[in-house]
């Protein structure tokens, strides 16, 4: 199982993404999405997103990991960094943290 991933889940239906991090099996984490999607849970972002955006309409979504770290400050940290290149738009809260000279070095794990 993998784990310790940067992935993004793109909707089919609009190209709309979003952009997640898990140090726990990808696997476990996407079948968590599936569920908030599938129940339409507001309180997720994938529920509201097909609530909002779709007015509850069958989605199909796909799964793609942008980094492997199983560090989880250097994981969070490329997610930031993969969350200010890409904007998804179905993320919803802040997840950009303030990306200092400090942390500047976890840029090129990144790809780009």
């Amino acid at each position: 199982m993998v784990s310790g991933v940067i992935y993004l889940i793109t909707c089919k239906s609009c190209g709309e993404e979003y952009i997640g991090e898990t140090g726990r099996p990808l696997c476990i984490r996407i079948k968590e999405h599936l569920e908030g999607l599938a129940k339409i849970k507001a309180d997720t972002p994938l529920g509201a997103h097909r609530r909002q955006c779709h007015e509850n309409a069958p989605l199909t979504i796909t799964a793609t990991i942008l980094s492997h770290e199983p560090d989880t400050l250097a994981r969070k940290t490329l997610e930031a960094f993969w969350i200010m290149a890409r904007n998804p738009k179905i993320n919803r809260k802040d997840e950009c943290i303030a990306v200092t000279n400090e942390l500047a070095p976890y840029q090129d794990l990144c790809g780009f």
